[in-house]
């Protein structure tokens, strides 16, 4: 399936790529360093690197529910779809990678959202996601300053 960009928001993160990995490698932990996001918890309880493991978390009001479609320790990322809670966004992917700057020992962290929305309602739906990725990789870099 082609995806097309829509929302990608980047921090420097003064910190090792692997400190940083060691961090946000888990998908089922990511109250853990982000803000706005409570109670995640895996469904079936697995490990938080294992492909098609299932999330839910709270983000504000709302009740999210996404699946791990790809994770890769040596290339420090993560993949994952929405399954309920996009709100007006559909086939949604979305990518968290970290990457060596190896001139200064510092991460570059870089969050993609892929996903279709129906007419009028692009800017909503932008408006809605980059929020939450900026709030995310801003926590990141103020926790590692």
């Amino acid at each position: 399936m082609t995806y097309q960009p829509r929302v990608l928001v980047s921090q420097v993160i003064p910190e090792s790529t692997e400190d940083v990995w060691e961090t946000v490698r888990d998908f089922g932990r990511i109250d853990e360093w982000h803000p706005v996001i409570t109670d995640c918890t895996l469904e079936e309880d697995g490990p938080g690197d294992r492909v098609g493991s299932v999330r839910n978390f709270q983000a504000g009001e709302k009740t999210v529910r996404e699946r791990l479609v790809a994770h890769s320790d040596a290339d420090r990322f993560y993949q994952y779809t929405i399954l309920e809670g996009g709100g007006a966004k559909t086939n949604y992917h979305s990518e968290l990678r970290l990457i060596p700057i190896t001139e200064t020992d510092r991460t570059l962290a870089k969050w993609v959202g892929y996903f279709d929305v129906e007419d009028g309602t692009m800017d909503d739906a932008k408006e809605n996601l980059t929020p939450v990725f900026t709030g995310g990789l801003n926590n990141l870099q103020e926790r590692f300053s």
